[in-house]
């Protein structure tokens, strides 16, 4: 289950969409904008959020959280360039590490 739920987050990013800083209120999976539009990758709902409430997450961690983000995206483009197997795996293994990281500091 986790397996699937980091495919489809690492999906989302190699797509294009942008990580938010609020979660879905369903499963609890991150959120993303994509195309306007904020989605929840892991289970297809639509959230419906003000710009506000993204922004009103602001903490400490938010810095972290902004810093592994931009090495998320930057693993994400050397991801889709890749054709090595090892070196696919090896980058894999790190956006799992990132978003696992990601995880815990979002849950406090």
């Amino acid at each position: 289950m986790q397996d699937e739920k980091i495919a489809k987050i690492t999906e989302m990013l190699l797509g294009g969409g942008k990580m938010l800083s609020v979660h879905c209120g369903a499963c609890k999976g991150p959120l993303f904008e994509v195309e306007g539009k904020v989605v929840c990758p892991v289970c297809g709902e639509k959230a419906v959020i003000a710009k506000a409430e993204v922004k009103s997450k602001a903490a400490p961690a938010e810095k972290v959280e902004s810093v592994l983000l931009t090495k998320l995206n930057s693993l994400a483009e050397e991801l889709a360039k890749e054709t090595g197997h090892d070196k696919t795996l090896e980058l894999l293994d790190r956006v799992k590490s990132i978003l696992e990281v990601l995880e815990k500091l979002r849950e406090g």
